[in-house]
C-alpha cells in the first residue's frame, strides 16, 4: 500500500474545495439586475395591398391593430392601395370587414399583400352577410 489515505482524501477535498468557487460564481444570481433586450422600434413603411373579389361588395374596410387603414363603399371587382404601416419581422395582421350583398352566395376575396421585402403574400377570405376575418400575413 503506497501513500496515506489520509492524505489522499485531503487532496480530493481541497481539489473539489478549488472547483466550488467557480461553480458558485456561475450558478449564484447577481445582485445587479439584467437588462433585457429592448425591441426595436418598427417604422412605417410602404406595403402594397390588392384585393380582388368572386362577387363585388357593397363595402370593404381594413383594419389594422383596431384602426381602420382603408375603406370603400362602393368597391369594384379588384382594388389596389399602398398602406404605409409598421411591417416587423413577423409579419402584419390586418382585418378585413366585408359586407357582401343580401342574398347573395358564398364569395371570397383574395387580399395579395407585396411587403417592404417585395415577398408576395395571398390569403382569402369566405363569407356571407357581413364578414369580419382577421388575417396574418407573414
Amino acid at each position: 500500500m503506497r501513500g496515506s489515505p489520509l492524505l489522499r482524501a485531503l487532496l480530493a477535498f481541497l481539489a473539489i474545495l478549488a472547483l466550488g468557487w467557480p461553480l458558485h460564481r456561475l450558478t449564484s444570481a447577481s445582485d445587479a439586475p439584467r437588462e433585457q433586450p429592448k425591441p426595436a422600434a418598427t417604422e412605417a413603411k410602404e406595403i402594397e395591398l390588392a384585393l380582388t373579389f368572386t362577387l363585388v361588395p357593397k363595402s370593404v374596410k381594413v383594419l389594422h391593430l383596431g384602426r381602420e387603414v382603408w375603406s370603400e363603399s362602393a368597391p369594384a371587382a379588384e382594388l389596389k392601395h399602398t398602406l404605409k404601416l409598421a411591417y416587423p419581422a413577423e409579419g402584419v395582421d390586418l382585418q378585413f370587414q366585408i359586407e357582401w350583398p343580401a342574398d347573395a352566395p358564398l364569395a371570397a376575396m383574395r387580399a395579395t399583400l407585396t411587403d417592404p421585402a417585395g415577398d408576395v403574400h395571398e390569403k382569402s377570405v369566405w363569407g356571407q352577410g357581413t364578414t369580419d376575418e382577421a388575417v396574418t400575413f407573414p
